[in-house]
């Protein structure tokens, strides 16, 4: 009996290929920002290919990504791809609050957690933290929130914003009052009225909790309903330790991609 190789010569081949091609980056990036910044940056490299979750993620990001342009083709609006914070108004020493990097919501993603969230939505006013070019606030249109409001930071992505909700129109639309402004979440104030805060992995841990803070504070000077739903593609045990830990949060439910609590205390 013969015993088939692991890899062939072609898989050979192209290992090589991608392990040269990587020496020479993470040579390049210990030149020019140093050894910790370039092991950093290799380790979270190969993690895509060999963590059995981080390659799940990366196939299906390929499927998303060609959604997402149907989808912009369909409503004439512009939310596909990826970019850098620093690319659209952020500056370096700031973009790291924002992980780094735009990436609009995946709709299955979207409608899963509002539908696992089970609160009446006709009572809410919806606030997408991090809203980018808009993608959340579209498609929570499809519900009967008494509003919807965007929070962006950065100004190249809250002008594409604008523009894409001026003409956005769908079958599916509910809510026709959406609304996005251009504001750092850590001063913006929340409005005294019932709230389903919506997070897509829009901040650092650091941020996050001060974000929460500022929510809690808003509870504590107008009680009220507030909700905060927490979404993240890969899995919420990313981040979900700063909601899990947070004083003024109760948990309400939880899945692998979704996060949901309750401001019930301000501090």
């Amino acid at each position: 009996m013969s015993v088939s190789p692991l890899l062939s010569g072609h898989d050979v081949t192209a290992v090589a290929n991608w392990l040269q091609q990587g020496t020479l980056k993470l040579v390049n990036l210990a030149r020019t920002q140093g050894l910790p910044t370039a092991l950093l940056q290799a380790t979270s490299a190969i993690a895509w290919h060999v963590v059995p979750s981080r390659r799940a993620f990366a196939r299906n990001l390929v499927r998303e990504s060609a959604l997402a342009r149907e989808f912009d083709q369909t409503h004439g609006v512009e939310t596909a791809g990826e970019a850098p914070l620093t690319e659209v108004g952020v500056p370096l020493e700031k973009a790291g609050r924002g992980n780094g990097l735009y990436r609009g919501i995946w709709p299955r993603m979207f409608h899963a957690a509002l539908r696992e969230s089970r609160l009446p939505l006709e009572r809410f006013t919806f606030v997408d933290y991090g809203s980018g070019k808009g993608k959340a606030l579209m498609l929570a249109s499809a519900y009967p929130f008494r509003r919807i409001v965007g929070v962006e930071f950065a100004p190249g992505l809250h002008e594409v914003a604008v523009k894409n909700l001026s003409g956005y129109r769908s079958p599916e639309q509910q809510c026709f009052t959406l609304e996005t402004e251009c504001a750092d979440a850590l001063d913006w104030e929340p409005p005294a009225e019932p709230l389903l805060c919506f997070f897509f992995n829009p901040f650092d841990d650091p941020t996050m909790e001060r974000v929460i803070t500022r929510v809690a504070r808003s509870w504590r000077h107008a009680p009220r309903d507030i909700y905060l739903l927490y979404v993240n593609v890969r899995d919420v045990s990313e981040q979900a330790r700063v909601f899990e830990r947070h004083s003024a949060l109760t948990l309400v439910g939880r899945s692998r991609h979704s996060l949901l609590t309750k401001v019930t205390a301000g501090r």
